[in-house]
């Protein structure tokens, strides 16, 4: 997806719709505006495109008030990409254009982009004073040959979606789980990996310092359940924010002990997801008692990580006598001259995905039961469903086939008809009867109905 910082040059010479604001954390408010107007876009055959700042218009408007980053706009494009956008446009902020009418902004912005509807949320307003409201910029589009979208609220689970509640959730509660609802994933933040006290060492936990870029949020302090990211593969964290009042430092750190890892990581660049927060920062008598805590610490942690969300909806369920559910009952194998061949069903696209990965390792007699113990993530695009379920499938395989990992969990975090990003849990392992090659596109068919979403899919073995 090509992003322009600036106008494009030479302008745009198809149709779009476009929306535009921060769009920070791409929660799921942002998620359900941005995929309906791609939809809506494709369905008029016309590009789908975002209009984003930087920096932040309250940095310049408001430069003695702190604000704390969920994402950076490389990590902003990610998610936007996989709901389905063609374009975004970065535009310089500054105080400049802060003083441009709404006509003004939007005059400019027509020269450059033959723009064919604006959708923006109910509160949106842009231009000197923020006088460029629903109705005026309505009035703007019958000169200037656009038409106005306006789309409601979103709530979700009866409370409404902004960033500024997920910065609270964070910053404030470190409520990690409750964030991650709202913004439709864990809450991630990618820094380098320097050198510390190194006193984790001395006790046994010896621990990675991450620090994150200047303005990114850090969760308030305690200690957390986290996935550790090296690149696409998560590991078992347990990682501690705060200042460490045993030690009595003065200065807030980040610090991330990987279960079951021992490889050398100063100087990368690693990634964490907040998954859940296990206790607030205390101060300890002693390094005894830290040490017993920290134990403690690490169990919780493996409980939490081990049971990571589910999008396919068996996660966690159980058979009459307690085992761990190895069947699935939404999928059927089909009558085929050769391989294998499968009907999946799911009340939603998403769900639709997961499942197939969810019946694609069940083929392969990956074993529910065994604990989670790693985190793969993935992203895929393609030019319409049929064609990206068989892109999300097949990139599973080739995690499994190059890193020797099988999956039992799938979350997807954003999804439209031609983008998926996710990530798929698991552990080290490799097919115990027969392993699928390939994703193949012989009898290939997505099918979307009022009832649900319906898959047929043909493997190659």
């Amino acid at each position: 997806m090509p992003t322009y910082l600036g106008f494009p040059d030479p302008p745009l010479n198809q149709s779009a719709y476009l929306t535009i604001g921060n769009f920070d954390g791409v929660h799921r408010g942002h998620q359900a505006l941005v995929s309906r107007m791609a939809q809506a876009a494709h369905d008029a055959d016309c590009l789908a495109g975002l209009l984003t700042f930087d920096p932040h218009p309250l940095s310049v408007l408001r430069p003695n008030v702190p604000l704390a980053y969920l994402t950076s706009a490389d990590e902003r494009a990610e998610v936007l990409t996989a709901l389905g956008l063609d374009f975004v446009l970065m535009l310089p902020f500054s105080r400049q254009v802060a003083a441009l009418s709404a006509a003004e902004f939007m005059s400019a912005l027509t020269g450059n982009i033959p723009l064919a509807a604006l959708w923006i949320g109910p509160d949106f307003a842009l231009g000197r004073g923020r006088e460029g409201n629903a109705a005026r910029l309505s009035e703007i589009g019958a000169q200037l040959g656009y038409r106005v979208q306006v789309v409601p609220p979103f709530d979700w689970q009866g409370q409404p979606v902004r960033s500024s509640r997920v910065r609270t959730l964070l910053g404030e509660d470190g409520d990690a789980t409750q964030a991650a609802e709202l913004l439709g994933r864990p809450y991630q933040a990618w820094g380098t990996v320097t050198t510390g006290a190194q006193r984790g060492r001395t006790i046994g936990f010896p621990t990675a310092n991450l620090m994150l870029p200047a303005g990114r949020l850090v969760p308030a302090n305690g200690v957390y359940a986290c996935w550790a990211w090296r690149q696409a593969r998560g590991i078992p964290a347990v990682v501690n924010v705060g200042v460490r009042p045993t030690f009595d430092n003065a200065h807030r750190s980040i610090e991330a002990f990987l279960l079951d890892f021992s490889d050398d990581l100063y100087g990368e660049t690693m990634g964490l997801s907040f998954v859940r927060r296990l206790r607030g920062e205390q101060r300890f008598s002693g390094i005894d008692a830290l040490v017993q805590q920290i134990e403690a610490d690490v169990s919780s942690a493996r409980r939490v990580l081990s049971d990571p969300p589910d999008d396919a909806g068996i996660g966690g369920q159980k058979t009459a006598d307690g085992r761990p559910q190895t069947k699935v009952a939404f999928w059927e194998e089909l009558e085929h001259t050769a391989d294998w061949a499968i009907e999946v069903r799911g009340d939603s696209q998403r769900q639709l995905f997961a499942r197939a990965a969810a019946a694609m390792y069940a083929l392969q007699d990956a074993d529910p039961a065994r604990p989670i113990t790693l985190a793969r993530a993935v992203s895929a695009s393609a030019d319409n469903p049929a064609e990206l379920l068989v892109a999300w499938l097949n990139r599973l395989l080739l995690n499994q086939e190059i890193s020797g990992e099988l999956y039992t969990r799938f979350a997807i975090h954003a999804i439209s008809a031609r983008g998926l990003l996710g990530a798929a849990y698991g552990y080290p392992g490799a097919p115990s009867h027969t392993a699928i090659k390939a994703v193949t596109y012989h009898d290939l068919d997505v099918t979307q109905r009022a009832e649900g979403w319906t898959g047929r899919i043909t493997f190659d073995v």
